[in-house]
């Protein structure tokens, strides 16, 4: 999933979550935590889309915008009411195939970083608020509801396995991530 899609998406629910479904490019710069350059490019792409009007830095719904806006924000509050808003903002942006993993033996979950050596689990939650991030570590198959195996643990950094290939994280992302003790997914393989 690439950043700019989900910056997108988070534009457009801020905008329905807006009176008059409208705001500065400066406002939607600090809601997002992204530099106003990245908002930018994204308005600009979703005016493209007509999803918004952009004019004298100031951003609004379009009638197609308002309904696309709905349908993000109705996936949020959905996921939202079961889990809680970060796991919410993080799985609207994410198409899961089989969502109710990600809700099943939740309610324990550790962070990655506290996962054993060849231990398997599955991501519950993500604690990441930067879209970029965010977008990037769902792109590296740490989304809720993704197979995972710690290979190794070092002081600073874990290389775990997901979806087949080896990927290395700082420690201070495996603060970032929670998951759930499994031991095989749903088609019978492991991470």
């Amino acid at each position: 999933m690439e950043w700019l899609k989900v910056l997108k998406e988070d534009i457009l629910r801020f905008l329905k979550e807006k009176e008059g479904n409208k705001s500065s490019l400066e406002e939607i710069a600090i809601e997002s935590k992204v530099a106003k350059e990245d908002v930018i490019e994204a308005v600009r792409s979703l005016e493209k889309d007509n999803f918004v009007n952009f004019e004298k830095q100031e951003v609004s719904l379009t009638e197609d915008g308002k309904k696309e806006a709905e349908g993000i924000y109705e996936k949020h509050n959905l996921v939202e009411s079961v889990y809680g808003h970060q796991i919410a903002h993080a799985l609207e942006h994410y198409a899961m195939k089989d969502m109710k993993k990600a809700f099943e033996s939740a309610s324990s979950p550790k962070k990655l970083k506290d996962f054993k050596e060849q231990q398997i689990g599955f991501v519950v939650r993500l604690s990441i608020d930067n879209p970029m991030v965010l977008s990037r570590i769902i792109g590296l198959g740490f989304a809720p509801g993704s197979y995972f195996k710690i290979v190794k643990k070092r002081d600073d950094f874990l290389v775990i396995e997901s979806h087949g290939r080896l990927v290395v994280l700082g420690r201070e992302i495996g603060d970032d991530i929670e998951g759930v003790e499994a031991f095989e997914d749903a088609s019978g393989r492991t991470a």
